[in-house]
């Protein structure tokens, strides 16, 4: 009877297990009003990922859209990036931004996580080289770029990072 009772309870009180899901979504806006280029990384949990999702702009992407083919089912094939310019008083820029997975197999180690990278040009000049906007998978301890602003006539960029756990919260 004991035993009955056990499998009953723990038949009963098994509630249903939600994985959290993580969204992220890498993108940029040309502002010639402020003659600057705001490259932004944002992230988010669950609905509130969903919903960023849904709103997304024309010129933001979710890393995983960056994957141009599979190899089959479990191996990433190819990768593309977005090259876009943006006319600022001082030149085009070039500004291009690509997705770096964890593994190009998506079962292996770091393979279901992604992240994504920039690099910004000025004419010929690198004024951004490629800048990934967060660590490797495994490192919390390094924090995350969430804005890249660049401004005309400067080679400088002004970079804006929070620690790990604040942008996976």
């Amino acid at each position: 009877m004991k035993k009955v009772l056990v499998i009953f309870f723990i038949m009963f009180s098994i509630s249903v297990a939600n994985a959290d899901t993580f969204y992220k979504l890498v993108g940029y806006k040309c502002n010639k009003i402020s003659n600057s280029i705001t490259i932004s990384y944002l992230g988010a949990y669950n609905e509130a990922g969903e919903e960023m999702m849904k709103n997304k702009g024309p010129q933001q992407w979710d890393p995983w859209e960056l994957i141009a083919t599979m190899k089959d089912e479990d191996h990433i094939g190819s990768l593309k990036t977005i090259k876009r310019n943006c006319i600022l008083n001082d030149g085009t820029y070039t500004i291009t931004i690509g997705p770096s997975p964890g593994s190009l197999n998506i079962q292996g180690a770091c393979g279901g996580w992604i992240r994504a990278w920039a690099e910004v040009k000025r004419d010929s000049k690198v004024i951004l080289p490629q800048y990934y906007f967060e660590a490797w998978c495994s490192d919390t301890q390094t924090p995350v770029t969430t804005a890249i602003t660049i401004k005309a006539g400067k080679n400088k960029p002004i970079i804006k990072t929070i620690p790990w756990d604040e942008f996976y919260k």
